[in-house]
Parts: structure tokens; sequence; C-alpha cells
């Protein structure tokens, strides 16, 4: 990290160490709006420190511009107005708790990336990850398996609920698996379609090379159908765009994710509500240029899209109230085998945002709930502080892998590895974990069991990894 990113980050953790300590004191509105402020100064101040850190790639990237763009800056107006989405009252007491919430969470993510960058090896030098033929057969059956199965998985969702946009989804008949294969066969074409693009752009042999990109050709128009635009929600949009483009883009350059971050502005304020507008058919060009009016921002910053400080304080009022006890780890228990059917294990845990929404009397219980809100329910006071730390030290450990400031060519393995949580990490982080675990999970598990069949042949094969 250069120092202008360290003093940076320095100032982020002591504004959110401010924030912890009011938090406890503060109960008032007219606190609530400063606490606001704090916040978003304080998010400013960690957002710029990845962009200048040269360390910190994509995923980094992607888990501040949510804390900034999808956290803050609502908040920010929402609580100036004391107006938030789904008609919530929220009260200044757990307003203030919330924004103490989220400097631990914030704490915890900047110490767990400074412990594990001083953890980590010694630096390595700065060299050329050879694809050799054997491996590129392994990645290339693999990926054409994959692709193979999220079609299979798309022709069992069904094209009347592929092919519709997304507010028609919510009324499609999406009985029993349905809605689960749909959300499978998303999460496996992405992989597919990284590890197909990798190979082409790696791969030494002309032979393998020409295969997948035959393989790339036959599989564009089932990706572009299975990922049908006006029917995906934002965050997956934006990780599909954002996975894809690491193939192209180096994220740890300070200078490409400056103009990465002002991209990304325009498409999420501009590009975002244009594709929504069309999956509506209320498509009007010639409004485009009021999409980057601050009022027309202000007002579609109070929306639904953006209900991730409300969803956290609402979770905050139901575990200070004592409304219902907490999860006790259960909501990660239940992405981790999100692969079970209810069918077998009748318990298996629901979305943390309905049981919040329900315990608090809402109407409307199919909402998100942020990973700060997750693991204050799944662990209590101490869940913020241990999962993004935990967090942290995760994805500290893929970029270190994937800087292409470090290898010429990064393992494909780390790529893949790098590209999918960075595609996936907005879903992560918005939640509810246990609702949107087949969108994130099943690439994740499909990674993991194709390394462990690779490390399985180079063991009995006496081949060193």
């Amino acid at each position: 990290m250069n120092s202008h990113a360290s003093i940076l980050q320095s100032i982020a953790i002591f504004i959110q160490c401010i924030i912890v300590f009011l938090a406890t004191i503060y109960s008032s509105w007219t606190e609530a709006v400063a606490l606001s402020q704090l916040y978003i100064i304080a998010q400013c101040f960690g957002f710029f420190a990845i962009l200048l850190d040269n360390r910190r790639g994509g995923i980094s990237y992607m888990i501040e511009f949510f804390l900034l763009f999808f956290i803050a800056l609502p908040a920010l107006l929402q609580v100036g107005k004391r107006t938030f989405p789904w008609f919530a009252a929220l009260q200044p007491i757990h307003i203030c708790s919330a924004f103490g919430i989220l400097a631990i969470s914030h704490i915890a993510l900047h110490l767990g990336f400074i412990l594990r960058s001083k953890y980590k090896s010694k630096p390595q030098a700065n060299t050329h990850e050879n694809l050799d033929n054997k491996k590129a057969v392994f990645y290339s059956r693999w990926a054409w398996s994959i692709a193979v199965v999220s079609t299979l998985f798309a022709v069992i969702a069904g094209p009347s609920n592929l092919l519709v946009a997304r507010f028609e989804l919510a009324d499609a008949d999406l009985g029993g698996m349905s809605l689960q294969f749909l959300f499978m066969c998303r999460s496996l074409s992405l992989l597919a379609m990284v590890m197909l693009i990798f190979l082409i752009k790696n791969t030494t042999s002309k032979v393998i090379k020409r295969q997948n990109v035959y393989a790339l050709l036959m599989f564009i128009p089932i990706f572009l159908i299975i990922n049908y635009l006006p029917a995906l929600p934002r965050f997956i949009l934006f990780g599909i765009f954002i996975a894809l483009s690491t193939l192209f883009i180096n994220y740890f350059s300070p200078k490409i994710k400056v103009l990465v971050a002002v991209a990304s502005v325009l498409i999420l304020f501009v590009v975002f509500p244009t594709i929504k507008s069309l999956g509506e058919g209320e498509l009007d060009t010639t409004g485009l240029a009021q999409r980057t009016d601050t009022g027309t921002i202000g007002n579609y910053l109070m929306r639904v899209d953006f209900d991730a400080f409300m969803q956290i304080t609402s979770t905050v009022q139901y575990y200070s109230t004592d409304v219902g006890p907490i999860r006790y780890g259960e909501n990660f228990l239940g992405v981790a085998l999100f692969f079970v059917p209810r069918a077998i294990w009748h318990s298996k845990p629901i979305d943390t945002g309905e049981i919040v929404s329900t315990g608090l009397g809402f109407l409307y219980t199919n909402v998100s709930s942020p990973l700060p809100a997750e693991a204050l329910m799944g662990f209590g006071l101490m869940g913020p502080a241990l999962v993004f730390f935990a967090l942290a030290w995760f994805v500290s450990g893929i970029e270190e892998q994937a800087n292409s400031l470090i290898r010429v060519s990064p393992k494909a393995s780390s790529f893949f590895l790098y590209a999918i949580t960075m595609g996936f990490i907005v879903i992560i982080m918005r939640g509810a974990l246990n609702g949107v675990a087949p969108q994130f999970a099943t690439a994740f598990l499909v990674f993991f069991i194709m390394q462990f069949f690779k490390n399985k042949k180079v063991v009995v094969n006496g081949i060193r990894n």
C-alpha cells in the first residue's frame, strides 16, 4: 500500500471508531443525521484508499462501492428526510445503533486487510504462470461440462421463466424447484463464460484454443438467454459485467480503478434505470438527461432498491428490542448447505430479512438482509466484527494470488475464484443470504469440486502442484 492509501485508510478507521463511540450515546434525530454525515465521510476515505491501493483488486473495490453507494449515500438522504423504503417507521435510537454496527463492520474489514497483508508470505517474482496443455485440457473439459449443465438447468427452469422481464417474474409460475434451477443456471453460466474466455486468452495450444473458441461461440446465445438483461436484478447484472471485465481490466491499477469508479457511477444512476425501464416497457429516450439531475438521483436513492440501510436498522431494532432470538449461525449454515432440498431438510433456514420483517409486523417480507445484519443475527454483537474480519482475510488471500502486478499471467484456478467472487460479492453483501445462496454458492461449489478433482489427479499422477 502506498503512503496516500495508508493515510486515507487510517483516517477512515479513526472516524469509524468515533462513530462506534457516539452510537452508544446518541439517540435523537439530530444525532442520527450527524452520524450519517460522519459515516459517509469515513466511507469516502475508505473508498479512495481502496482506489489508490495497488494491492487491493476488484473484490475489495466492489465491497467499498457497495458500502458507499448502496448504504452510506442512501442512508444520508433517507435519514435526513426521515423517509425510508417500504414505508418503514424507524426510530433514531435504532438508526444510531445501526451506524455503530456498520462502523464496527468497516473497522474489522480494514483490520483484516492490514493483518492479512502482514501475515502473507514473502513477495513472489513477477513470473508467467504457464498454462500447460494438461491443465488446459482439464479446465476446458470442465468449462464445457459446466456450460452444458447450466443449459440443462435453464431448460428445467423453462423458457417462460427465462425470457420475461423482472416485474413479470414475480407473477410467473415458479412452483417447486424452478426458481432454484433458474438461479443455479445463471450462476454456472457465468463460471463457464469466465473459464472459456480465460482459456482462449491464455492457452498456448492452437488446437485447444480453437476448440474453446467454438465452444464459446455456441454458448454465447445460450448465455444471453439465461441472463436475459431485463429479467436480471441490477446486482446480478452488475456482477456479470464486472466478472467478465476482469478478463480485460486490471483492477489492481489505481488509475484504472479511478476510471472504473466513474463508469460505475454512470452505470448505477443512468444505465441500470434505463435497462429497468426497458424491461418494464417504459423507456423514454428523451428523459435520459434527467437521470443525471441531482433531484432525480435523490428520489432514485429513496426507492426500495436502496433499502440496505433500512434493513440493517430494522435488524438492529429486532435484535435490541428482543423481538426474537438470534440465529446462532444457522443462516450461514443454510448457505453452506444450500443444495439440500427443503423437502429433506424441513427446518432449512429461511431468509433473515423475512424473519425480521415478519417479527416487526411488516406487510412485505421478501426483502434484502445486508451482510452486517446477517452477521448481527447470526452471532450477536460480535458477529459483524468476526464476519467482516474473516471476509477481509478471505478476499485478501484471493486478490494476492490473482494480483497481476505479481504475476504476468495469474494461475488459472486463482483467477477463476477471483473473477466469480468479484461477480457475486455485491449479492453476498446485500443478501438475504439464504434467499440468494443458489445465485452465488452454486458456482463456488462447482469450482471447489473441480479443484478437488484437479488436486486428486495431481496426487495420483505424482505431479507436484
